[in-house]
């Protein structure tokens, strides 16, 4: 075999990872048929859950519960509720105090001699740290009771442990509750003199200061002064100033750009003199407020003849004598109020350099000249106070510091002469700390459990028989029963072919449903047919294959050939394993003739076929072997000249079947069964691996082969499990010309000849 052949690997060879779902049923199925397994490993576990339990050192606990408690003020006080907050916020500090080395110490020392039971063999450095290992404090949520809990060896130990730990906490908190009330309150006492000779001073300096700065006082304990808020009032009044003193002198402006350019200039009349003095001086012009009145009722009735005009001319005519008045009425007005406005208009012209412009223009000036007076002596009284003011910065500064000052310390003070009040010399030092039980003396023990103990041991000895099963699985990587291999593939399981003898003799008389029609074996191949012939697709030209060399796949169709033959279907088969033609040694059909010469020649296919179809005596049955070996098997296969023997076949034969080589090991099945109607996959599931299995039937369907259902052969008649099947294994696609056949998936001889390096991998 050349180079090149050893690497056609079928496309899509990748194995097909199963996903979780499937992973995890297999593996279901695989416990279910293992339980035997599972069950030993959990009775196992149960049996030395029992042992230790028997032989483990018994513990016994005891227990008590201590109450912290607010205890200042009335019991009727609504701030009880938050004195008790604040005391369950801080029980986390209660709980280490409890484990805290000076109230362990204070414990040992109260243990008598028979109590230290826990303690034997331990260095006397390390008794807080084994007490502290066995103790225990907790505090229920939302309360302020903290639980201490203490497991010892002895039962009357473990009760007096615990009171021994409780009475050295008792002793502590007094100690230190009381001490600190008599610091606290001789700390507090010497700050509160401190305080209160500070605040006489600062007010007395604070009044000092307002009386020699002329502050005023309000009813609201603010304060002020007089220069300020003059200074304030001025700045009002002099903004107000510099707005008029604007106005006027754009007014000014205004008019004067008006008498330069010849404009209408009744329109500054209003803003220069107001109402009064332009009627004066519309008066000295002729045209007084009742020449106003008149022009403005003849413009509302020219308004209102118009307005009448159009109604009427929707109804008459232009001639109508109704609209000859209302024209008439109209040109008379509208030439009135064209008249007036001339005489107006020359009457203005006339008197606005003489009369009403030199006044005009002498009112705007005037009108200037005292805003601005008017703001140049509010700025002046402005500055004067405003120096003022500045001068008064220093004092005002002064005076917020100490005033701020004495209210930060006065609000010290006050809280000082609570805390004073809140201290309380004595046996109540505002914290109640009561045990609410007392240590009892356990009458069980507390661990081991026979009850948890058992349950832990079985879950253990389940989780080892599931992890057992698992291995073993993994490492014997095989399909277990008809129902995995069908449920794995996805594939219909088309027969299952037992284990069966070699026959004696050679060509046909190795074949069972040749030589014993009628036996059990024979049998196993018409279901074989059967089935093949009820399948739903057609099935007319089929490749027979399988995962890997010596799976019995020729031995297998050879009497699937027979068999097809015997119930009256005229049959060829063809032997399209070019490489190690295993059909053709085992009918004996080595030579010149057969597939490979025809498709290497080039005469006419019909004629080259019949020249290359051999009949051996069954009826119905005729044998294409596979010819001398060619150099190169797929680019025959894959040629045209291919297509064209299996096109000429279907016109003479009811059935084609087709030897192809292992699926794994090169390309051929693959270039084959994409001009047949479909694959027969042969199965030794007592020597295939699940994976090896996958990646065949993967690689036939990445390549759009149809594959027809799958054949298990080689079943073990020992009954030992599902198939019945026993546990040979081994690769060895390795037979060629003059080597011995196969029978059922065994080499006749002992001894196959070595693979080359690159075959080897290929197969594995």
């Amino acid at each position: 075999m050349n180079t090149e052949e050893h690497h056609d690997v079928a496309p899509g060879s990748t194995t097909a990872s199963p996903n979780l779902l499937n992973e995890a049923i297999r593996f279901l199925r695989l416990v279910r048929r293992k339980m035997s397994t599972l069950i030993l490993c959990m009775a196992f576990g149960t049996v030395a859950g029992t042992i230790w339990y028997v032989t483990a050192t018994r513990k016994y606990e005891s227990s008590c519960e201590i109450m912290v408690l607010k205890t200042e003020g009335n019991v009727l006080d609504g701030h009880n509720s938050s004195n008790q907050r604040t005391i369950q916020d801080v029980m986390p500090t209660y709980q280490r105090v409890l484990t805290g080395d000076r109230v362990l110490e204070g414990a040992i020392k109260r243990l008598r001699k028979e109590h230290l039971v826990d303690l034997k063999g331990i260095p006397k450095a390390r008794w807080t740290s084994e007490l502290r290992k066995n103790l225990s404090v907790s505090s229920a949520r939302q309360t302020t009771l903290l639980n201490v809990r203490y497991v010892s060896k002895n039962a009357k130990t473990a009760a007096f442990v615990v009171d021994a730990i409780v009475e050295s906490y008792l002793e502590m908190m007094r100690g230190i509750h009381t001490g600190d009330s008599k610091e606290s309150l001789d700390l507090l006492s010497n700050e509160q003199e401190r305080l209160d000779a500070s605040i006489q001073e600062i007010g007395r300096e604070l009044s000092r200061l307002k009386r020699d700065s002329g502050m005023l006082l309000h009813g609201d304990d603010k304060s002020t002064h007089i220069v300020i808020q003059q200074a304030l009032k001025l700045n009002d009044a002099l903004m107000d100033a510099q707005e008029k003193t604007l106005e006027a002198r754009a007014l000014a402006m205004s008019v004067q750009e008006a008498l330069a350019n010849g404009t209408d200039i009744q329109s500054f009349l209003q803003q220069a003199a107001g109402d009064i003095s332009r009627e004066i001086i519309m008066r000295e012009v002729g045209m007084g407020s009742s020449d106003a009145f008149t022009i403005a009722k003849r413009e509302d009735d020219l308004l209102t003849d118009e307005t009448e005009l159009k109604d009427k001319l929707k109804t008459y005519g232009p001639n109508h004598p109704e609209i000859r008045r209302l024209n008439e009425q109209i040109t008379q007005t509208r030439r009135w109020l064209s008249e007036r406005s001339e005489v107006m208009s020359r009457a203005m012209k006339d008197v606005r350099e003489k009369e009403i412009a030199p006044r005009l223009q002498e009112m705007v000036n005037q009108r200037l000249y005292q805003a601005m007076a008017h703001e140049a002596g509010i700025r002046q009284e402005f500055e004067t106070v405003r120096n003022q003011a500045l001068d008064l910065n220093g004092q005002m500064a002064q005076i917020e510091v100490l005033d701020a000052t004495e209210r930060r310390m006065r609000l010290y003070y006050d809280k000082i002469v609570e805390k004073i009040a809140e201290v309380d010399i004595g046996s109540n030092s505002g914290l109640k700390i009561t045990p609410t039980s007392t240590a009892r003396v356990s009458l069980g023990p507390v661990a081991p459990k026979i009850t948890t103990t058992i349950l832990l041991c079985a879950f253990l000895g389940a989780c080892t028989g599931l992890a057992l099963i698992y291995v073993v699985d993994a490492l014997d990587d095989r399909f277990r029963s008809p129902d995995e291999l069908q449920w794995q593939l996805g594939l219909p399981m088309l027969a299952m072919i037992r284990e069966m003898d070699p026959l004696p003799g050679s060509g046909l008389d190795t074949i069972v449903t040749f030589s014993k029609a009628d036996s059990l074996e024979s049998e196993s191949f018409r279901t074989l047919r059967s089935s093949i012939t009820f399948t739903a697709a057609d099935t007319r030209r089929l490749v027979v294959t399988s995962t890997e060399p010596g799976d019995g796949k020729t031995t297998t169709l050879a009497n699937l050939a027979v068999a097809f033959a015997q119930s009256k279907k005229k049959t060829l088969l063809i032997d399209a394993d070019l490489r190690r033609p295993g059909m053709t040694q085992l009918l004996e059909l080595k030579g010149p003739r057969g597939l490979s010469q025809i498709l290497r020649g080039s005469s006419p296919i019909a004629e080259s076929c019949l020249e290359n179809i051999f009949n051996l005596g069954v009826e119905n049955l005729d044998v294409m072997p596979s010819g001398p070996r060619p150099g190169n098997p797929s680019e025959l296969l894959a040629s045209d000249r291919f297509n064209d023997i299996i096109a000429w076949a279907e016109t003479i034969y009811d059935q084609i079947l087709i030897d192809a080589p292992p699926v794994l090991a090169v390309t051929d099945p693959a270039i084959i069964g994409r001009v047949v109607d479909g694959a027969i996959v042969v199965i030794r599931p007592d020597k295939n691996r699940r994976k090896m299995v996958l990646r065949a039937i993967e690689s036939f369907r990445a390549t759009g082969v149809q594959v027809v259902g799958i054949v298990a052969n080689h079943i073990a008649n020992d009954g030992n499990s599902e198939y019945g099947y026993g546990y040979g294994y081994g690769y060895g696609y390795g037979y060629g010309h003059g080597e011995k056949p196969e029978v059922n998936g065994d080499a006749l001889d002992d001894e196959i000849e070595d693979q080359n390096e690159d075959e080897l991998s290929l197969a594995a």
